[in-house]
């Protein structure tokens, strides 16, 4: 089997640094001027991720994100969009058609592997987590369970360059609780230094990233118990705490409660609810 990520770029215009060498050998980078063209690969299921610029002539790239979902793509690959646009307003509305992320263009072969290796692991994230939850309709299709539970806040209060830095730690932290990485190597995949991350993390949390970190581990377990997504020593494990001791006291520590308590209380209440 392949192990390669194949990855298919959707744009109208020549893109000088797809001459470059691929970085990793596990992306393999195509680009397509096509939209037909496009079509066939994803519906043959000849693409893992699918990248699309949004300054594409023959169709807008709002219009075609609305084809492939006719088409129930969004279950098969992952969907990113290229765009300059940095409108919030407009990111959102794509984000919520269902695209995994918005790429800040300009782009190069680097910026891409990396950032394609977060969708990939957000989506096997998002994967382990559902399979957690109960078997109930409203519940996956009205909770977001790995969502980012500590925002960042408006992006024009902050330096660029420090909030893209933050942005891209925060999603390569929430990718994998199970694996986290020291400070110092933590910055070497982003290609900075651990100085100049912990200040830009600083600035726009005013907190540490351990301090961050902990935080948003405990509002993602308080998540999942409050909405009945597997058992606490699944939970513990999902986000990486060494064991269901480690979680309770952290968990009893920040809410007041324990998780099995947490758990108990909501379901007393549920059930009243319903009688």
């Amino acid at each position: 089997m392949n192990s390669q990520i194949t990855v298919l770029i959707y744009d109208e215009n020549y893109i000088p640094w797809l001459d470059e060498p691929n970085i990793s050998k596990s992306f393999k980078l195509h680009h397509c001027m096509d939209p037909l063209k496009v079509f066939d690969l994803v519906i043959n299921k000849q693409v893992d991720v699918l990248l699309v610029s949004d300054k594409i002539k023959s169709i807008s790239c709002v219009e075609f994100i609305d084809k492939l979902q006719s088409f129930d793509i969004f279950k098969d690959i992952l969907v990113a969009i290229c765009s300059d646009i940095t409108d919030k307003n407009y990111r959102m509305m794509l984000l919520d058609k269902g695209v995994l992320d918005v790429f800040e263009t300009p782009l190069n072969v680097e910026h891409v592997a990396f950032r394609v290796s977060i969708m990939m692991k957000l989506a096997k994230l998002h994967k382990n987590l559902l399979s957690l939850a109960k078997k109930d309709s409203n519940l996956q299709e009205n909770v977001n369970l790995y969502g980012i539970q500590q925002p960042l806040p408006d992006k024009k209060l902050f330096p660029s360059f420090d909030y893209m830095l933050v942005k891209s730690a925060v999603e390569l932290i929430k990718s994998d609780y199970t694996e986290q990485d020291a400070l110092d190597i933590l910055a070497g995949k982003l290609h900075t230094n651990e100085r100049t991350l912990t200040n830009a993390f600083f600035a726009i949390y005013q907190c540490s990233i351990p301090a961050w970190i902990r935080e948003e581990k405990l509002l993602v377990a308080k998540k999942l118990i409050l909405n009945g997504c597997g058992n606490i020593t699944q939970i513990a494990h999902e986000l990486g705490y060494a064991d269901i001791a480690h979680l309770s006291r952290s968990f009893k520590n920040r809410f007041g409660c324990s998780p099995k308590k947490m758990y108990r209380k909501d379901y007393f209440f549920n059930a009243n609810e319903k009688t």
